[in-house]
């Protein structure tokens, strides 16, 4: 595991119980990743996986990638989602990220920037890891907020 999944695959784990005990794990270096979660433990009593670890691995994806666009010294904050449910998965779940384009990107970094503040919305597809889509997340309006370190008087 290279630096940069371990540092988010450890940030996961101990910022969200839920995420730990989804066992999520982040694949793959800062150019290429994508969130990975074992079947076994996101699973449903119908023998697939459970829509709640397909919408939650969705929207962590999208909120990591807004983390990592924004930096250290934002705190993103999501404002709202979707995901629609395509077919029943019953196998590993894997998320992706579908970059938008490179005007959104830049506009929102520009924005940032400027005002310290900016959104951007993000489509995440999950799937089996072998091309088959069980899910589309929209992520929208993602907030990364300055971070306010509070000093005790």
């Amino acid at each position: 595991m290279n630096d940069f999944s371990q540092h988010w695959t450890t940030r996961l784990n101990e910022g969200f119980p839920l995420l730990k005990a989804m066992q999520v794990q982040l694949l793959g270096d800062q150019s290429c990743w994508q969130l990975f979660a074992p079947y076994g433990p996101n699973q449903n009593d119908h023998h697939s996986a459970f829509g709640g670890s397909i919408s939650t691995l969705a929207t962590i994806a999208g909120w990591l990638w807004v983390s990592d666009l924004a930096g250290p010294k934002f705190e993103v904050v999501i404002q709202s989602g979707s995901t629609d449910f395509l077919s029943p998965l019953q196998q590993d779940l894997f998320a992706r990220v579908c970059p938008p384009d490179t005007t959104a990107v830049q506009r929102f970094k520009r924005t940032l920037q400027r005002k310290g503040r900016a959104r951007i919305a993000l489509a995440v597809t999950v799937g089996d890891g072998q091309g088959g889509i069980a899910a589309h997340g929209l992520v929208r309006n993602m907030w990364p907020l300055m971070l306010k370190i509070v000093l005790p008087h």
